[in-house]
């Protein structure tokens, strides 16, 4: 009988390749430059987001400064027109009563024996002639020079001071008429006068009051 044949033995099986340690080290590299790329990215969208919140803020904190600055301005500027109409009727009444009392000084001293300080019995109850007034007029308003012809009339209010010659010593503006130029213009035209007439009793009054219209 023929000897059997001898069997080849099997192959051995290839070695197991070793990892490769640079490319894991590379992969991981990468991996976390992604992460940190991430973060960053993620850092800078909530930096953006509080800048945005804090533009808010800013612009709500204004505005309502502002709100507050205009309503307290609204408040101080009514409590100012409140004041100066308080003012200027205070001083309306004050003008008012200094022209009463010295109208009611002009009817005294017009028919006063004495001289302008005289008081008691020497004071009489008579007042200017009627026509008194009209004589003054007539004498200061030729000299009024005023070339506003517009359609307001307004109304001076004037004190004249007087020597018992009828020399004018002083003038007041007790009512202005709310136009200067017509004051002036009246005040101008006093100086000129220089001197007042009598009344038909050659008596002076020592203070009168004269009314004074562009239009009368």
């Amino acid at each position: 009988m023929a000897a059997p044949k001898a069997e080849a033995p099997p192959p051995e099986p290839p070695p197991k390749a070793e990892p490769d340690r640079r490319q894991a080290q590379r992969e991981a590299e990468a991996a976390a430059e992604r992460d940190a790329e991430i973060a960053i990215a993620r850092e800078r969208v909530r930096k953006q987001r509080e800048e945005a919140d804090r533009k808010k803020r800013d612009a709500a904190d204004k505005a309502e400064q502002e709100r507050k600055a205009k309503l307290e301005k609204a408040r101080l500027d009514k409590e100012l027109a409140a004041k100066e109409a308080r003012q200027a009727q205070q001083a309306d009444a004050r003008r008012e009563a200094l022209r009463l009392e010295n109208l009611r000084r002009i009817q005294g001293m017009a028919g006063a024996s004495g001289g302008p300080s005289a008081t008691g019995n020497a004071l009489q109850n008579a007042a200017p002639s009627s026509g008194y007034a009209g004589r003054i007029k007539a004498r200061i308003r030729p000299l009024i020079i005023y070339t506003d012809d517009g359609v307001a009339n307004p109304t001076a209010e004037i004190q004249v001071t007087l020597a018992p010659d009828g020399r004018i010593l002083g003038t007041k503006t007790l009512k202005p008429s709310g136009d200067a130029d017509w004051d002036k213009a009246v005040l101008r035209a006093i100086d000129k006068a220089e001197s007042l007439p009598r009344d038909v009793d050659g008596r002076v009054p020592s203070v009168m009051v004269i009314s004074f219209r562009p239009r009368e």
